[in-house]
């Protein structure tokens, strides 16, 4: 049990979420500590309150916002009018039975704005351990609409409550965010919402609507173009004859053999299909905690490994994928090594790693840009920022140069991780080709940018005090440091080249192992100390950032900082490629056995397209709910095994429905190599 609640713990580790640092809620405090909301304040005196009727004619917005305001407002007095025996706006020349019907009517007619003043979001309980979502009765907003009492948008508030100031001694000064869903007049735009919820609220606030239309004609033109894309697959599934065709390349029995294949390239180094997997399913893990934060109704529950030495795994997270970027850089090379003699032959190795992968994440980025969106509804599901980020972001996702702009200046959350691995599979294939030609000299390139990446990322993380990690503190740090450590380390080609170069290196080095040195396993005494070195790298990388989280280590310790920020990324790389070698080399033979395991062959093939998939997954388990859920590590890790499982079956769709047509289109020497690859093994059985 305690092995099974470690592993849990572990898989905490691997948050891989860009974003997410940027929209985690502030830690929960006492409320005394806020400038709690006086509602109106000078605008709202109940006591010399004129007519709501009448203050609506002063709103400053459109007529047509103003007149569904008037609606709200008049009907309101017109109810409590009735409360009194509607004194003001019976006839009083009719009968008393006549008056007291027509203020029944009145009644009646106007019954609707108690339903609607009940849709309006109110103070929930759980407040002091983050509950700030005050989201109100979304489908109440709805229901009024379809049975044209009051025809209304759902929106959203989201007001800044900054901090009392009460007591001196605490760091902590950010502002509470409470998001407040209000039933808007439809006919008002989100400028005139911020207009009038400006007037009776004083704080920052920003107002964000459902939108009206949930598929576009783009959207709709891309279903049409997928049903066309569809229609030679059939053909070519039902008519599994044509053999040599082009219709053969959209088979969809023989690309579905093709993708769950379990046949192999080389009989060396499965261990890192196994890693792949392993790394991935904690990545995914750590997208789960991560996302989840703005969705959950005990945002304390994400501040709980801040100081605790066993849950500080919890919290330090971002070195996974440079791990994943390191194994990458060490399979291509022991791969590629010796196999690109010609430049010629170097584009090849690129234009087919663009055919592999290229295709569906095309699909992955326009499905987020035009899909996403509309795919659900509710109260929280207000995507507004993923919309206006991929407007002006979604190309720079597709040709891979994100990360030469800001953190926030993508469409895809992962898409800066895989713009840096196709830039550095560009230079590592040019590398891999001129190594044939300058072995030396390659390898003492490697080395240099090894070593110069680590200094460029020392000198500039000293010299802009920055985190040393992504990670929650004791002392929260201002969002403009977060925002430095992102634009100017972790989306820098330069700052996080030393994961590749590693890569390189120890590509090279299990290429050109000798028979006999693989055999040694730990007897060799070099191996032995690799193997310390391995686990002293990880332990470094595990706990280096503990007392900047734990125990506020921000300004008086700026050194050890920028230290760990240099070199905990090629630490873990390090330490996972030193398993690697040692396992190539007759080393922990039982897990070797265990991570070369045939089924991970053909997960490892998806395991990119699965990561960027498994973005829209997550945030659809937690924004389609009608109310924020409550966090525990068990439903936690269900939703992280769920979205893991559901991203390799999309990852695999894809390939099969998309990016295998277009690859054997374009190289149709590969599926018959495939072909013959099968006929072979069949035949040695």
């Amino acid at each position: 049990m305690r092995s099974f609640l470690l592993l849990l713990t572990l898989c905490q580790l691997a948050f891989s979420c860009t974003l997410c640092h940027f929209r985690t809620p502030p830690r929960p405090r006492p409320l005394d500590q806020y400038k709690l909301p006086k509602i109106g304040a000078k605008q709202f005196d109940l006591e010399k309150m004129p007519k709501l009727c009448n203050s609506a004619k002063q709103l400053p917005v459109e007529p047509e916002c103003q007149a569904q305001f008037e609606k709200i407002f008049c009907s309101a007095d017109k109810l409590t009018d009735t409360f009194r025996g509607c004194p003001t706006n019976v006839n009083k020349s009719l009968s008393e039975q006549e008056q007291c019907s027509q203020c029944a009517y009145q009644k009646a007619n106007n019954g609707w704005v108690l339903r609607w003043f009940d849709s309006l979001g109110k103070p929930a309980a759980g407040i002091t351990e983050g509950n700030y979502y005050w989201l109100g009765d979304y489908e109440l907003c709805a229901a009024l609409a379809t049975e044209g009492s009051f025809n209304g948008q759902y929106c959203r508030i989201e007001m800044e409550v900054p901090d009392a100031g009460v007591e001196s001694g605490c760091p902590q000064t950010d502002p509470l965010s409470i998001i407040l869903g209000v039933c808007f007049p439809s006919a008002c735009s989100v400028s005139d919402l911020a207009k009038v919820s400006a007037l009776y609220l004083p704080y920052n606030l920003k107002v964000e609507c459902e939108s009206e239309s949930r598929w576009s004609l783009v959207t709709i033109f891309l279903f049409v173009l997928f049903g066309i894309w569809i229609i030679p697959q059939a053909v070519a599934t039902v008519q599994p004859s044509l053999n040599d065709s082009i219709l053969s390349c959209f088979s969809i029995p023989e690309n579905a053999k093709r993708t769950l294949s379990t046949r192999r390239e080389t009989p060396y180094l499965h261990v890192v299909h196994g890693l792949e997997f392993l790394l991935f399913f904690s990545i995914v893990c750590g997208m789960v905690y991560n996302f989840m934060l703005p969705y959950i109704e005990n945002v304390a529950f994400s501040f709980e490994g801040v100081t605790s030495l066993s849950m500080h795994i919890v919290n330090n997270y971002s070195f996974q994928i440079d791990g994943l970027l390191a194994l990458s850089a060490f399979y291509t090379t022991y791969m590629l090594f010796g196999n690109i003699p010609t430049i010629r032959a170097a584009l090849d190795a690129v234009c087919q790693r663009i055919a592999r992968f290229w295709p569906a994440y095309i699909v992955c980025v326009l499905f987020m840009y035009v899909i996403f969106p509309g795919v659900s509804s509710g109260p929280m599901w207000i995507h507004t920022d993923t919309v206006s980020r991929c407007e002006s972001g979604w190309w720079k996702n597709i040709i891979f140069i994100n990360n030469w702009f800001n953190v926030t200046d993508t469409c895809v959350d992962i898409g800066y991780v895989i713009s840096m691995e196709a830039q550095y599979f560009l230079l590592l294939v040019i590398l891999i080709f001129l190594s044939s030609k300058f072995p030396m000299l390659t390898q003492i390139f490697a080395y240099l940018m090894l070593f110069s990446s680590i200094v460029f990322s020392f000198l500039r993380a000293y010299k802009l005090s920055l985190p040393p990690a992504p990670i929650l503190s004791l002392e929260p740090e201002p969002l403009e440091k977060t925002y430095a450590l992102f634009d100017q380390l972790m989306l820098s080609l330069f700052a996080r080249s030393s994961n590749y170069c590693l890569g390189f290196v120890f590509g090279i080095g299990c290429a050109t192992a000798s028979e006999d040195l693989r055999k040694m396993g730990l007897r060799y005494f070099n191996h032995k100390l690799l193997a310390v070195a391995c686990i002293v790298c990880a332990a470094l990388t595990l706990f280096g950032a503990f007392p900047y989280s734990a125990w506020a280590w921000s300004d008086n310790n700026t050194l050890w900082n920028a230290l760990y920020a240099a070199f905990h990324r090629p630490l873990w790389a390090f330490s996972l490629l030193s398993f690697v070698y040692l396992c190539h080399h007759g080393a922990f033979k039982w897990l070797n056995a265990l991570l070369e395991w045939r089924v991970f062959t053909p997960l490892s093939k998806v395991t990119w397209i699965a990561l960027v998939v498994a973005e829209p997954i997550i945030l659809y388990f937690f924004s389609s709910l009608n109310k924020p859920a409550y966090a525990t590590h068990w439903s936690t890790m269900y939703t992280a095994i769920s979205a893991a499982l559901l991203a390799y079956f999309i990852a695999m769709f894809l390939d099969v429905f998309v990016t295998r047509p277009v690859r054997f289109l374009i190289y149709p020497e590969q599926r018959h190599r495939y072909a013959q690859a099968h006929t072979q093994e069949q035949q040695a059985n």
